[in-house]
């Protein structure tokens, strides 16, 4: 009789009462988010997503688990690449995709409870050119720089020497690539000797922003003048004729050194023989 005294006089005491009803529900399964304030659980590629779900209420319930909506096991994509542990309270993507990014959730129909996870895949970078690391141009040429980024959403940012770009300026120009990544190749139509630089891809998404490490790739540039390679050539000429012009000069002392030593070289009856016809 006092508690529907109290409820009838207080409205705030039934709003109390109910938002302790629907926390209670809440507080059923407990997920191991990441980042709970956003629901937000990171996994590496290539790497195992673990998607955890714990009922706290004593009982044999069943949790069933759902990505974007449909249940996992009728998903082709998810085809032999999961398994659930059922008295862990997991679900388990032994290598996975960064497809395999998106809302999960884990759901206990008996007790009509649900927990929705937002999947991020982290971000990884890496240049489309099979030299990694640095590069040769001539002054003059095209530059074409392709930064592919996999992830959940990623943003490209580059750094170039000491200046960042996140849009096209003065004649750096960023473009969209055919997988539909922002800023994802950076053209320079016809490269100078100032372009001389190291070239850094940095990509971010919702997972870097967590953990600050950023997928960072980088490459070095090195321009060369357009007659580089004539000054090399001129080089290597000057270098031959000389060098010749040495063995001349050597060749022409040593020739003279052998003419010299032969006539001071001759034998007792030579300088006789020389003698006597000098006294006659």
């Amino acid at each position: 009789m006092d508690c529907k005294r109290i409820l009838r006089y207080s409205p705030l005491a039934v709003l109390l009462l109910v938002t302790l009803v629907i926390a209670q529900s809440s507080d059923v399964l407990q997920p191991n988010y990441d980042v709970p304030s956003t629901s937000l659980k990171i996994f590496d590629i290539g790497k195992a997503l673990t998607l955890g779900c714990n009922v706290t209420k004593d009982g044999e319930y069943e949790l069933s688990w759902e990505k974007n909506g449909t249940n996992v096991s009728l998903l082709p994509e998810l085809k032999d690449r999961f398994k659930i542990l059922s008295a862990e309270r997991k679900f388990i993507i032994s290598r996975a995709l960064d497809t395999d990014a998106g809302q999960y959730t884990c759901s206990v129909s008996e007790l009509k409870v649900s927990k929705a996870f937002n999947v991020v895949a982290n971000v990884v970078v890496k240049f489309e050119s099979t030299e990694v690391g640095k590069t040769n141009i001539v002054e003059g040429e095209k530059l074409t720089l392709h930064c592919i980024a996999f992830g959940t959403e990623p943003k490209v940012y580059w750094l170039v020497g000491n200046t960042t770009y996140n849009a096209s300026k003065d004649h750096i120009v960023l473009q969209e690539d055919d997988r539909g990544v922002e800023n994802a190749k950076l053209i320079i139509d016809s490269i100078t000797l100032n372009d001389y630089a190291d070239y850094t891809c940095e990509a971010r998404n919702n997972a870097t922003d967590v953990t600050g490490k950023p997928a960072q790739v980088m490459m070095t540039v090195r321009v060369r003048g357009k007659y580089a390679a004539l000054y090399v050539f001129v080089g290597i000429i000057v270098e031959v004729v000389v060098l010749c012009a040495i063995i001349l000069i050597c060749e022409k002392r040593r020739n003279k050194t052998e003419i010299e030593e032969s006539d001071t070289d001759q034998s007792p009856d030579q300088r006789r023989r020389k003698s006597s016809r000098n006294y006659n």
